[in-house]
């Protein structure tokens, strides 16, 4: 992050090096923290400095690549103490190593043009290690999809049909069947069952068959009751 004055550099600094290295000898230095601010490339974006470095901090680790600073010559004599653990990058470096199943991570540190304090902290996808053998390749699993009226439940359908038929075994189904899962519920709503993507493929073609031949209504609607709107007020004369 970097505030960019006197008082607020050291105190991020020195916060920076007793969460994480609290105690520690600084001549022993094992792992490196690297601090870094987008203010040194774009400047101060005011209000949107924390998006700005919320962006960096996530390109950063989707490239495994730590970006330099730029026009960095002096050290702030105050920040000298906890420098070494912690180190500005003045050149591009590629991520360090990490070992198996341990994510890239980054901090951002966002203090507000207009007062916010917030924190965030980002890390790469790392794919669980699953064993194959534990699977059972024909077992079923649910499918599920909703949406707002048949019709777009129907045009939906559609749409994955064409993926499952082109996609075949070159998808993980289960991740498939997760994903969906995932997703928000609507009004209308239909579960097809299915050990592999392309068997799916077959069972929402028959589905958009009979829907065809005999207008057969698509999956089941669900009527919840009225939903309520809840108003929230910080009380900032803003609003």
């Amino acid at each position: 992050h970097g505030t960019g004055t006197k008082a607020g550099d050291p105190q991020e600094a020195g916060a920076i090096h007793e969460a994480f290295y609290p105690g520690d000898d600084p001549s022993n230095i094992d792992d490196i923290l690297y601090v870094g601010s987008i203010k040194t490339v774009i400047g101060h974006t005011e209000g949107t400095a924390g998006i700005a470095g919320l962006l960096k901090a996530s390109l950063a680790v989707q490239h495994g690549l730590i970006p330099p600073n730029m026009l960095f010559t002096d050290l702030n004599p105050d920040i000298e103490p906890y420098y070494g653990f912690l180190q500005i990058p003045t050149m591009a470096k590629p991520w360090p190593v990490l070992p198996s199943g341990v994510p890239r991570r980054a901090s951002v540190n966002s203090f507000g043009f207009g007062g916010a304090n917030a924190h965030a902290i980002v890390e790469n996808y790392v794919p669980p290690e699953m064993n194959a053998l534990a699977r059972n390749p024909s077992a079923s699993m649910p499918f599920v999809f909703s949406a707002n009226s048949e019709k777009a439940l129907v045009s939906q359908i559609k749409t994955f049909r064409d993926f499952a038929e082109q996609a075949g075994e070159s998808f993980n189904a289960r991740d498939v069947a997760w994903t969906l899962s995932r997703r928000s519920w609507f009004s209308h709503r239909v579960s097809f069952s299915a050990a592999t993507l392309p068997a799916l493929s077959e069972k929402l073609t028959k589905a958009l068959d009979a829907k065809e031949a005999d207008d057969k209504e698509v999956g089941l609607r669900f009527n919840p009751k009225k939903q309520k709107i809840l108003g929230v007020f910080t009380g900032q004369g803003a609003q």
